[in-house]
């Protein structure tokens, strides 16, 4: 099924002043606290699994090569579909491109082809509201967030472009530009750091992968918060866990003010 976009537009924080009225006087803090609890903090997150289900793009990558087989093999467009589709879940995949030539007796040279047409189709993708929502509401909290993908960066850049990610984020990275193979390699999480412009104990990894995102992030000397999925039963030492990426905003601001406590 294609869904429609959610809208992502920003909305801005109003400034508003007023003439101060008499209240009771109370202490004011320590001005190095004051600080430390208006500073941003940085959030470096993954994408896949962790912003947006996986399997929407796998699916979505099928169905643009089940529309292409259609066109140049005369192969029935839906069934072709179904065909890839139920390999998937019966023990082949990864295999899905096999099982389709198999099922049609098309060439078994044809799947590097269909292979191509997969990682190069403009994917149909979209984000969750809840995770727009908690998405702007980090932001106008005064967090940086940094995406930090693994895979080939063409095939995520579609994907960021399909979810209109740029809208909502600071920055996009793709850490196999900065690490052969990105993402555990601690130069992916400092690129990402620098990137934020922030100390790193004001840092945190948010992400599903228990070793590329969360062994990696304390590689890299950095905290890391596990959004949990099924199947996913390691946590690799994460220094806290969510059900789902909505949780995150009242996490991130407690172990932010856990580390700045800590330093001062």
């Amino acid at each position: 099924m294609i869904a429609q976009q959610i809208p992502t537009r920003i909305q801005g924080m109003p400034v508003l002043w007023s003439e101060p009225r008499m209240q009771p006087w109370t202490a004011a803090p320590p001005i190095d606290t004051r600080v430390r609890r208006r500073a941003p903090g940085g959030l470096i997150i993954d994408l896949d699994d962790t912003l947006y289900p996986r399997e929407h793009f796998v699916l979505s990558g099928l169905a643009a090569v089940a529309r292409h087989v259609a066109r140049t093999c005369d192969v029935p467009m839906e069934e072709a579909f179904q065909t890839m589709s139920r390999a998937r879940t019966t023990g082949q995949r990864g295999r899905e491109f096999q099982a389709l030539c198999r099922a049609y007796k098309l060439p078994v040279a044809l799947v590097p082809e269909l292979v191509s047409v997969f990682r190069e189709h403009r994917p149909s993708l979209w984000l969750a509201a809840d995770v727009v929502e908690t998405l702007q509401a980090l932001r106008q909290q005064g967090w940086r967030i940094a995406v930090l993908t693994n895979g080939l960066p063409s095939v995520q850049a579609s994907k960021v472009a399909a979810l209109d990610l740029a809208r909502l984020v600071d920055h996009v990275l793709y850490a196999e530009q900065y690490a052969p193979g990105g993402k555990p390699a601690p130069a992916a999480f400092q690129a990402a750091v620098a990137r934020l412009g922030l100390p790193a104990e004001w840092c945190l990894v948010v992400g599903d992968d228990p070793v590329n995102d969360i062994q990696g992030a304390r590689r890299a000397g950095l905290r890391a918060v596990q959004v949990m999925r099924s199947g996913v039963a390691e946590r690799h030492h994460a220094d806290a866990l969510i059900d789902a990426f909505a949780d995150l905003p009242p996490v991130a601001a407690s172990l932010i003010e856990q580390a700045t406590v800590a330093v001062a």
